[in-house]
């Protein structure tokens, strides 16, 4: 049972951007309930993974994301289109999941819309689907792929 008169002492608001006194309050907040969840401290720091290509001095490729918490997300994976279908796309996959593992991630999700395309590149490169997003951005269906471990082994000889 909610306490006489609580309504008229919280008053709730939409408001333009973070500011300092809310990051004081996340830092502080999370710290606490982290150790009431899990019983100690963690590190949540997100570091950036960002990996490029370039052919000289121009952009051909990007692989965007973050490492934290022991997992990586893949942000965004671009391939400039003269370049595409060339393996850049799939080098720039590993060279992500490699620096993610760096950074101490076991494991990496990405999102991506729902094509045979990108299902066939995704699972080439070792990821595993492990749901399917309706209507997830512009009304389009979008997949959600795992790769774990992150480092593949691979099958040649040394």
């Amino acid at each position: 049972m909610r306490p006489e008169g609580l309504d008229e002492l919280i008053a709730c608001r939409v408001v333009e951007a973070e500011h300092p006194e809310l990051r004081e309050f996340m830092a502080r907040e999370w710290a606490a309930a982290d150790r009431r969840l899990f019983g100690a401290d963690l590190d949540w720091t997100s570091r950036p993974v960002v990996v490029e290509a370039r052919v000289g001095p121009e952009l051909a490729g990007v692989a965007l994301g973050e490492a934290v918490a022991g997992m990586a997300r893949l942000h965004d994976l671009l391939v400039a289109g003269p370049r595409q279908g060339q393996g850049l796309g799939g080098r720039l996959v590993e060279l992500f999941c490699a620096r993610a593992a760096e950074l101490g991630a076991a494991r990496c999700f990405l999102r991506c819309p729902d094509t045979d395309g990108h299902r066939r590149f995704y699972e080439r490169l070792g990821f595993v689907l492990i749901a399917k997003l309706p209507r997830y951005y512009h009304g389009h269906d979008f997949l959600e792929y795992l790769r774990e471990p992150l480092i593949q082994e691979t099958g040649g000889t040394s």
